[in-house]
C-alpha cells in the first residue's frame, strides 16, 4: 500500500489540530496561527487546503461527526445481543456522561458548543451541524422504535421526535454541566427523561 501523500497527512492534521483547539476554546478563540503552528505547516499553506476559517470549521464538523456516529454504531453493533434497544439507549448516554466528566467538562459535544456559538451566523458551518444532527438523531430513532416495537417506550408519539427530544435534552444538560462543573444535574434529568418520561404510562 502506497503511503498518503505529504499534503494529504498535512490536511488530516490540520484536522485533527482544529477539533481539539474549536473543542477546548471555542469557534471565536481558535485561531488558524495556533493550529498552523502545531502541525508546523507554514502559514501560506493552509488556503491551499481550505479556502476560509468557516469551510475548515465545517470540515471539522463533518469529521467530528462521522467519529462521533461511528463510535455509537459501533456501541450498538457490539452491544446489540447482551442489551435491548432501551437499555442501550441508557448505556449511550451513560458511556458519553462519563466521557465528559473525565474531561472535567472542559470538552464537551463539539456541535452543540458550535452551535450555541455561532449559531446560523454561518451558512457552511450550519449546514455541516444540521447535517450531523440529522445523522445522530436518525440512529438514535432506529433505537427509540425498536424499544416501542420491545414495549419500553411510550408509542403514542413518532420514535422521530422522541429522538430528537432526547437530542435536545442532552444538548441542554452538556451546556449545564459545563456551567456546573459537575455531572449531578446532568445525570438527575437523563434519569427523569429515561426512567420515567419516555416509558409507557
Amino acid at each position: 500500500m502506497s503511503r498518503p501523500r505529504r499534503s494529504e497527512q498535512s490536511r488530516e492534521a490540520l484536522i485533527e489540530a482544529g477539533m481539539n483547539q474549536l473543542a477546548q476554546y471555542g469557534y471565536h478563540g481558535t485561531g488558524i496561527k495556533q493550529i498552523l503552528d502545531e502541525v508546523k505547516v507554514p502559514k501560506g499553506s493552509f488556503y491551499n487546503y481550505f479556502d476560509s476559517k468557516e469551510a475548515f470549521v465545517a470540515e471539522i464538523i463533518e469529521h467530528y461527526a462521522s467519529q462521533v456516529f461511528d463510535e455509537l454504531v459501533r456501541f450498538v453493533d457490539s452491544t446489540r445481543d447482551q442489551l435491548t434497544a432501551m437499555d442501550q439507549l441508557k448505556a449511550i448516554y451513560a458511556y458519553m456522561m462519563n466521557k465528559y466528566e473525565a474531561l472535567g467538562f472542559r470538552q464537551t459535544c463539539l456541535i452543540g458548543s458550535i452551535a450555541a456559538e455561532i449559531g446560523s451566523s454561518s451558512e457552511r458551518c450550519q449546514k455541516a451541524m444540521s447535517e450531523a444532527v440529522n445523522l445522530w438523531c436518525q440512529h438514535i430513532t432506529e433505537l427509540v422504535a425498536e424499544a416501542q416495537r420491545d414495549g419500553d417506550v411510550r408509542a403514542d408519539l413518532p420514535p422521530h421526535e422522541l429522538a430528537h427530544l432526547i437530542w435536545s435534552v442532552w444538548e441542554g444538560s452538556l451546556l449545564r454541566m459545563k456551567l456546573e462543573g459537575s455531572s449531578e444535574s446532568g445525570r438527575k434529568v437523563l434519569r427523569l427523561l429515561l426512567d420515567q418520561l419516555l416509558p409507557p404510562v
